[in-house]
């Protein structure tokens, strides 16, 4: 079975149990009428004090506020399936939201130099692409709500980054090995992608 196979299995199990244990909060930001593009707004917010605690060389703060930003993304979807308003135009922004402060962290580091800065800065560029990619590569067969349907097949590497990220707060020091594995996955995947969509033409 393959990564991506299992990752889907895990995404859906994801998606039942926010489902059923966040059923109570999920009725409040309903009742209070919040949607689920509001909550991903709202997520913006944070790059403000992240900014901040890593001008401070704070990683504690950091890592709070990174913490608090990534348990809301929890909500907006859950919140989106929950009022079964899922539209194309809000999986665009949740993806636009999170890019954003993936940069922003992995700036962070490259100012607290931290890794390889020109690891990290490749990391910042490569995730995009192989992103536009592998969107670009599913573009003919999904039809879109919006303008275009973000659903990029490759999401796992953000998870792994992540990863990496979190072992670093904790001191457990990866960044430039775990970042350089994935430059070259993601290199990878981006040629791979760019074949396919060539030869489909």
């Amino acid at each position: 079975m393959s990564f991506e196979s299992n990752y889907t299995k895990f995404r859906q199990w994801s998606y039942q149990w926010r489902a059923k244990y966040f059923q109570p909060i999920l009725k409040l930001l309903a009742k209070l009428k919040i949607t689920p593009n509001q909550i991903t707004t709202f997520r913006l917010i944070f790059v403000l004090p992240i900014a901040y605690y890593f001008y401070l060389n704070n990683l504690f703060g950091v890592l709070v506020f990174y913490l608090i930003f990534w348990i809301l993304d929890l909500f907006d979807g859950s919140l989106a399936r929950f009022l079964n308003v899922t539209k194309d135009k809000g999986g665009f922004l949740d993806s636009l939201v999170d890019h954003f402060i993936s940069s922003v962290i992995i700036l962070g580091f490259i100012y607290l130099q931290a890794a390889n800065p020109l690891i990290l800065a490749y990391y910042i560029l490569i995730q995009l692409f192989v992103n536009l990619l592998a969107n670009i590569k599913r573009w003919e067969n999904e039809e879109s709500n919006w303008l275009i349907k973000v659903k990029p097949n490759v999401p796992y590497f953000k998870i792994i980054a992540n990863i990496f990220l979190f072992l670093y707060f904790l001191g457990l020091d990866f960044l430039n090995p775990g970042f350089l594995i994935l430059n070259i996955w993601m290199t990878s995947a981006c040629l791979y992608y760019f074949f396919i969509i060539k030869n489909r033409d």
